[in-house]
């Protein structure tokens, strides 16, 4: 599933706040209410409020669901984007999902862009028919897939989920700086899924075996500069040092992520270094342009340097 190009279960509650820092009207200049807003990152209590005076356990699953129809009625954009994602969550329960199915109809036409993509997109799995490009149909029958599709410029929500033997379950939550999920890129025969994410900072990448239903590669970005500093080091460049910010951002990146075979993951990364030698240092002193191959099967790397013109 292509989100975009690369540059937990979050509990069903109740309070969605007006006015949030980071929900943001992206502005024209025509002076007419505009149309398309921006949304930069989404917290989880963003996500998970509805009412600011109910904590989540203490609402039943109906009461749940029924403050996020309350939402749908409002005049807030926001909170109604934040809903129509939301009911996807009801897939469980045959009547609130068929409910969901009529209160989201008159969103499809929407004229905030976002509002009518993830309705269309909710439908889609609401309605059971499963024919969106965003969805990863997996080799354990599982079909995964994130809400919040591209609601930023960096990605998508950093959640996973799945619906296997027409049950709906939330896989994974991530935390910072796994902060936005960019892509789910299967394997050719659909049993590894490559997850990238990004932060503002920095690129990641784990590979989750949906067979045995785990991560067994966890993060390849960080390992990568690992890895790829010693091997400069047993060639004679002793001074890349792979610096652990108390962050745990890399300030690295990567592109042009696929697959070669069932089991080998490929990707072009720029991998920064700290200078080993250097008396102060500097989470970029270097930049190592590389393209990476990753063997899942044996848990092996291998580099190639790639010469980049002054």
């Amino acid at each position: 599933m292509k989100m975009r190009k690369s540059v937990g279960c979050v509990a069903l509650a109740c309070v969605l706040l007006l006015g949030c820092a980071s929900l943001v009207w992206a502005a024209n200049n025509t002076g007419e209410r505009p149309r398309g807003f921006y949304l930069r990152y989404l917290s989880p209590l963003e996500v998970a409020s509805i009412d600011i005076d109910a904590k989540p356990e203490e609402l039943s699953a109906v009461q749940q669901a029924d403050a996020l129809f309350t939402v749908l009625k409002s005049d807030n954009v926001y909170n109604q984007y934040i809903a129509v994602n939301r009911m996807v969550e009801l897939y469980n329960d045959p009547e609130l999902r068929a409910r969901a199915v009529e209160v989201l109809q008159p969103f499809l036409s929407s004229e905030e862009p976002k509002l009518a993509e993830s309705s269309a997109f909710a439908l889609d799995i609401l309605e059971q028919k499963f024919d969106s490009p965003l969805l990863c149909k997996m080799g354990d029958n599982g079909i995964y897939f994130t809400l919040f599709n591209n609601y930023s410029d960096y990605g998508s929500y950093n959640q996973l989920w799945r619906i296997k033997d027409d049950k709906l379950e939330s896989v994974e939550s991530f935390d910072w700086p796994l902060a936005y999920i960019t892509d789910l890129l299967p394997s050719p025969d659909n049993k590894l899924l490559a997850i990238s994410f990004c932060s503002n900072k920095g690129n990641f990448l784990i590979i989750r075996d949906t067979v045995k239903n785990v991560n067994i590669d966890y993060e390849l970005m960080h390992n990568a500069r690992v890895l790829y500093a010693l091997e400069l080091a047993a060639d004679g460049v002793t001074n890349r040092f792979p610096q652990v910010r108390c962050d745990n951002e890399i300030y690295s990146g990567f592109g042009d992520l696929r697959w070669l075979d069932n089991t080998t993951v490929a990707f072009s990364a720029s991998l920064s270094y700290a200078d080993a030698e250097a008396e102060r240092r500097g989470s970029l002193d270097f930049i190592e342009h590389v393209d990476v191959t990753y063997d899942c099967a044996k848990c092996q790397f291998t580099f190639a340097s790639i010469e980049k013109a002054n």
